[in-house]
């Protein structure tokens, strides 16, 4: 059976042929380079203004996006560290690089740090936004647009809009191991793919999809020969968005008085109990701390815990996950990832991240200001994009004029046709923070005036 391996996987080869390095120390390796790019990236300093669960917090030890992929980034660089340490102990690999356990670890962190870039303003209601305005003017963008075009912007996917980012960010220049592990849904929109609706890739950025899995050496799937399996450290990438949003969710709920401390503790010693852990040491520990401090030490307890089952998972499946052969790993027709399969299996510790998950929704997804602020933000981006898309692609009256001129200088050239000018202005928008998006609706809707001088 075919295997991936994992001199090929760290592939350290960039985008672009790298430019000569000044007064450089010649001792970071290219993966830690990817990493410190990226902290210095703009599109990664806009996530502290985007929304992660609570939009707009007035307070400032709720989550945004940026304090998120900080802390996914830190979970992902244990998991990759754990589970290479232990491929390195099992000899089931040969001839691995000295460094193996240090550049997994760096290339997960690096993929973390980019995982959400491409999420619109106001999170999924954006996404949502965005999709809906492509699918109920579909009539009209038809006579100006290819179909194709329309129904990829109908599916808008905010981790397709991460690959765009990168492939056209010459700064950034990541090596393609880091691309390929940022790829988390490795196909275009395709409802009957084991991806389901969800997906990585635009069009326009296919070569980049390619010229990562051949660098990387990523095979197709031995079930699905025309589908492309995930870069394996994508399953540990994926698994830290998910012990860190399922955790922190539940903390920001509490953070807001959403959720009462007593309760979460209750829910959190579930997970650490079914481990059959010391409950009298641990609460014990408690006793003396400030209801943050709990929290904190709770959490750390938990997040743990969960690390280690992932890890458990990975070297379980390491064999289906190298080969392709995601047999098991595909339940009714869907991809499952490592977190999915923790949630799903007959288990204390599965009951309790499934009542997590039921109190957060039921408390905090449905907290009263979330769904506002959510529908707001749907209403600021559909109304952004009536005015924006018919200007690319119309251009024929002065106020479409008008409206071309707010755009960055360089973002959009008359010269492009239409598909383009309506790609770059889905580029435009859904990197605007919350913010931005916010001010901008309220001048063009003539509620605000901009200061002048």
């Amino acid at each position: 059976m075919q295997q991936m391996n994992w001199s090929s996987l760290l592939c350290q080869n960039k985008i672009l042929p790298s430019s000569v390095r000044v007064n450089d120390d010649n001792e970071r390796s290219e993966f830690e380079r990817d990493h410190n790019k990226i902290i210095f990236a703009p599109c990664f300093r806009s996530l502290q203004n985007k929304t992660q669960l609570f939009p707009a917090p007035h307070n400032d030890f709720i989550h945004n996006r940026l304090t998120h992929s900080l802390e996914v980034a830190e979970v992902g660089k244990s998991l990759g560290s754990l589970v290479a340490k232990r491929i390195i102990s099992s000899n089931v690999e040969k001839d691995l690089a000295h460094d193996f356990a240090k550049n997994a670890a760096d290339i997960i962190s690096a993929a973390c740090l980019l995982h959400d870039v491409g999420n619109p303003p106001f999170g999924h209601s954006g996404e949502d936004a965005i999709s809906s305005y492509f699918r109920d003017n579909s009539a009209y963008l038809s006579k100006k647009l290819p179909a194709g075009v329309i129904n990829q912007l109908a599916h808008f996917d905010g981790n397709a809009q991460t690959l765009r980012i990168i492939s056209n960010s010459n700064g950034l220049n990541l090596t393609l191991a880091t691309v390929a592990t940022v790829i988390k849904y490795p196909t275009m929109y395709d409802k009957n793919s084991f991806y389901g609706s969800k997906h990585s890739v635009f069009n326009s950025e296919l070569p980049l999809l390619y010229q990562a899995f051949d660098g990387c050496g990523i095979i197709k799937s031995v079930t699905h020969p025309d589908v492309f399996v995930r870069h394996p450290l994508v399953f540990l990438m994926e698994a830290a968005d998910d012990i860190c949003y399922r955790l922190l969710d539940l903390e920001d709920a509490h953070k807001i008085g959403v959720v009462s401390y007593t309760e979460a503790e209750r829910l959190l010693l579930q997970i650490i109990n079914s481990k059959r852990s010391d409950l009298g040491f641990i609460q014990d520990s408690l006793a003396f701390l400030s209801t943050p401090d709990k929290f904190a030490r709770l959490r750390s307890y938990v997040i743990n815990i969960l690390i280690n089952e992932v890890v458990n998972k990975f070297i379980e499946y390491y064999n289906d996950i190298m080969s392709g052969d995601y047999t098991r790993l595909i339940v009714d027709g869907k991809l499952y990832g490592l977190v999915d399969l923790l949630i799903n299996e007959q288990s204390e510790l599965s009951d309790a991240l499934h009542e997590i998950y039921k109190y957060v929704k039921q408390n905090a997804y449905a907290y009263r200001p979330v769904i506002e602020i959510e529908l707001a933000g749907y209403e600021i981006l559909g109304f952004l994009l009536e005015q924006f898309v018919p200007a690319a692609i119309d251009g024929s009256s002065k106020r479409f004029d008008k409206l071309m001129q707010l755009l960055p200088e360089g973002v959009l050239q008359y010269g492009l046709d239409p598909s383009l000018r309506v790609m770059v202005i889905i580029d435009y928008l859904s990197g605007m923070t919350d913010k931005f998006a916010y001010s901008l609706y309220r001048k063009l809707k003539g509620i605000d005036f901009p200061n002048v001088g």
